[in-house]
């Protein structure tokens, strides 16, 4: 199920970043099957990781350096051999396992498809999960290219989990997820040239006691991230989403996250150095925004 020991995420030195110790455990998930346009998102975790080592420790905004709470990063997941099914059962599984020793869960993808899996994993330990999901697509299609697995399709699992959806910086959405939505009050939007004109309301009182965080890298502007599979114009900014973030870390207790859809491109390397970074701005803002 895993490959030999990789690469860790930013300082393998760090206190207490042993796995037995770490309060983070990132879970390398190099998954993809059901990738429409641009391939590459296999790449994507490794190309994170290694752009990490290039990162300063210290979080300015925050005062600390959010690594200190001791970061673990295990061996990537091994697809071999594995259908798309029991790829994501494979990647559910990993993440039971870290909350099962109690420790906290950052995935990186890969492609989107892994987070319906990781999400109901982390749903199992916290019932009363909400998920917001930060991304250009509102992936509620209920099938796409002949499967229900696509990653256009995981909020569509999430709903049917019973789980609360809200879906931030949305600007690419079919009329069978409009009609869909229409039919859902669990399910809210905030479309992303609302957020650009400054006229959303984001409905934060729809956040339980236990939120998990997943971002589709696609969420930011293809100027700032041009290396996702399928990027969409007029999308989030570096401040708003990491404003977002914050605004989530504050206002319930998150207890996983992922970043996903990372498609490395030649000549793009700010676009890895990008997602490294948030990562630790997101682990940051989770341990240390509310103090």
């Amino acid at each position: 199920m895993v490959n030999p020991p990789g690469i860790q995420f930013l300082a393998p030195d760090a206190p207490y970043c042993e796995p037995d110790k770490a309060k983070v455990i990132i879970i390398p998930a190099p998954l993809e099957y059901s990738v429409c346009y641009m391939k590459g998102t296999a790449r994507g975790p490794e190309a994170i990781l290694e752009a990490s080592g290039q990162m300063e420790l210290y979080d300015e905004e925050l005062d600390c350096c959010p690594t200190d709470i001791g970061v673990h990063t295990r061996a990537p997941l091994d697809y071999s051999g594995m259908d798309h099914a029991a790829a994501l059962k494979a990647t559910g599984d990993a993440v039971r396992e870290v909350l099962q020793r109690g420790q906290f869960p950052f995935t990186l993808g890969g492609e989107h498809s892994l987070s319906a899996p990781v999400i109901q994993a982390v749903h199992e330990h916290y019932p009363d999960l909400t998920v917001v999901h930060i991304d250009a697509h509102g992936d509620l299609r209920d099938t796409y290219e002949g499967t229900p697995l696509s990653h256009a399709c995981i909020e569509r699992r999430v709903v049917d989990m019973g789980i609360p959806l809200l879906e931030i910086g949305i600007r690419s959405f079919s009329p069978e997820e409009v009609a869909f939505m229409k039919t859902r009050p669990n399910v809210s939007i905030v479309w992303a040239y609302e957020i650009a004109r400054g006229t959303a309301q984001i409905p934060w009182e729809r956040l339980g006691k236990h939120t998990y965080i997943t971002l589709d890298l696609d969420a930011f502007d293809p100027a700032a991230m041009p290396a996702v599979g399928t990027p969409e114009p007029g999308g989030l900014s570096w401040y708003q989403v990491l404003d977002l973030v914050r605004e989530v870390c504050r206002r319930s207790t998150v207890v996983g996250m992922d970043v996903v859809e990372l498609c490395p491109m030649p000549n793009q390397a700010h676009a890895e150095f990008l997602a490294a970074r948030l990562v630790h701005k997101m682990l940051g803002y989770r341990f240390f925004a509310k103090q």
